[in-house]
């Protein structure tokens, strides 16, 4: 509990934080940027509320998160703090912990700030569609989700990365492969075309092993009024939780047989 409220304390008086925090700002201009789209108004602002949702997280998650484990082993922090009575496995999951929260309390002030956006474009043009907030509120919940996700990734490169460029650029690796590979799957396995079974088994490999972040992208079901099933919520919670616990565990037992001295 200690190393979450220390994270938590950090986090807010580093200037890196802040001013990627800063970026919420451009919520303010929401509005302006969605009146150029014509008779959309009330889609295109929702889309960008999230969309910049999505770019606060990323940022935060890679060059937030990730470096905070590098910065405490190459500043010898770690070494300091693991004199006193804890544990590696306390101080590495308090400092995931730490960070997740911060994560969800900017979701949250992102989604205040996009239910505002939102509101003021839908005043300036009347949609067909209906505004659904419980859809616009769940596409926020999860891309959380998805951010959390890839900071668990990043903290796993971080555990055993003796540089700051590895964790963030296998972090940045992680972030597109995720996003992509369902695209890729499902274009390989349902192509009519001749691929070799080789080809296709690697794909059903590097498929499973991936973190599958399109499974938490909310963005249509959001703009477009679209039902969202029950089931493919709970399949998704279902594989978070599942994924989360299998990237930190390994994190964990990576980071206590770490040479911190």
């Amino acid at each position: 509990m200690k190393f979450i409220k220390f994270t938590i304390k950090t986090l807010l008086k580093d200037r890196l934080f802040l001013l990627i925090a800063s970026s919420i700002l451009i919520y303010a201009f929401i509005p302006v940027f969605s009146y150029f789209s014509m008779r959309q108004l009330q889609e295109i602002s929702i889309t960008m509320s999230i969309s910049l949702n999505f770019f606060i997280l990323l940022i935060l998650s890679i060059f937030g998160g990730t470096y905070t484990i590098w910065r405490d082993i190459e500043r010898k922090y770690t070494f300091t703090l693991l004199h006193y009575p804890v544990t590696r496995v306390n101080y590495f999951i308090g400092r995931y912990l730490g960070f997740v929260i911060i994560l969800l309390f900017i979701t949250l002030i992102n989604f205040v700030l996009g239910v505002v956006a939102i509101k003021i474009s839908a005043s300036f043009y009347k949609s067909d569609l209906p505004i659904l907030w419980f859809n616009i509120f769940g596409a926020y919940i999860f891309s959380f989700l998805k951010y959390a996700l890839l900071l668990a990734c990043g903290f796993l490169f971080a555990s055993f990365s003796t540089s700051f460029f590895t964790p963030v650029f296998s972090t940045i690796a992680i972030f597109l492969a995720g996003n992509s590979i369902q695209g890729i799957y499902d274009y390989i396995l349902k192509s009519k075309e001749h691929i070799s079974n080789f080809v296709k088994i690697v794909v059903k490999v590097v498929y499973y092993i991936l973190p599958n972040f399109s499974a938490f992208d909310l963005t249509a079901y959001a703009a477009y009024s679209l039902k969202i099933s029950t089931q493919s919520i709970l399949f998704s919670l279902g594989y978070f939780f599942i994924y989360l616990m299998v990237v930190i565990s390994l994190a964990v037992m990576i980071f206590n047989k770490r040479d911190l001295t």
